[in-house]
């Protein structure tokens, strides 16, 4: 189980200034399932050290109780991070990124005395099809940290939601919210999830297997990544 108590993240943060930017129109609607990345500037790290990671899912816990959205997967690594939400609301998606970037780059900013932009413009998403796509979604987000050699094994990396489906470990955050703390579920349950057995230590189980034995390349072939992940479209 993970707690963070965490700070007040709405000081020194004025979300106004950035209500009237302009922005580029984006497919999505209503209850759609999203997969959600983007990575810093020039590739710059974005996540130095735990408190910047801990700090980060505090700001990800503060949000999801003020918008609603519902997290089913995640992986903040040290310069970028994937997210796969369901929305309530097709609006709710730019408004709760834009306050989620935003307010990390203040943090940031203030913590390691820099400016400029912090992220590689603005976030990418994708319309996530459910089944067989959502299925391995999920299971090539946490698989992230160990294609890039930071841990063994997905379990190893404490940030992602891997350990949610594996051991049955929920993210529970403490946060401030209108005035009063909060104990705030950061993943919900994958309702994909619930084929993988009858029981929760039979799904446990094959949700480990169902990860260790996926092929990152195949995979992301298969889902559309390689391009994408790129910035550029799918051909």
């Amino acid at each position: 189980m993970y707690f963070f108590a965490g700070c007040d993240i709405i000081a020194g943060c004025d979300i106004k200034k950035i209500k009237d930017m302009p922005r580029i129109a984006r497919i999505i609607f209503d209850n759609a399932i999203c997969h959600i990345f983007n990575r810093g500037n020039a590739k710059q790290t974005v996540f130095h050290d735990d408190e910047d990671f801990e700090h980060f899912l505090y700001i990800l816990a503060y949000y999801k109780e003020k918008y609603g959205f519902k997290m089913y997967h995640l992986c903040p690594m040290p310069n970028h991070f994937h997210f796969e939400w369901e929305i309530p609301q097709a609006k709710i998606l730019a408004v709760a990124m834009r306050d989620i970037t935003f307010t990390y780059t203040n943090y940031h900013h203030r913590k390691y005395k820099t400016v400029g932009y912090l992220w590689q413009g603005r976030y990418k998403n994708m319309i996530v099809e459910k089944g067989d796509y959502q299925l391995k979604l999920g299971g090539y987000i946490e698989r992230n940290p160990v294609r890039a050699g930071l841990v063994e094994r997905p379990e190893d990396w404490r940030w992602s939601s891997y350990r949610f489906y594996a051991f049955g470990e929920p993210m529970q955050l403490w946060i401030k919210f209108k005035g009063s703390r909060k104990l705030v579920n950061l993943i919900d349950e994958d309702p994909i999830y619930q084929g993988f057995g009858q029981s929760a230590t039979e799904r446990q189980k094959v949700y480990q297997e169902f990860i260790l034995a996926m092929d990152d390349e195949k995979v992301r072939e298969e889902l559309g990544l390689v391009e994408r992940l790129r910035g550029r479209p799918r051909k």
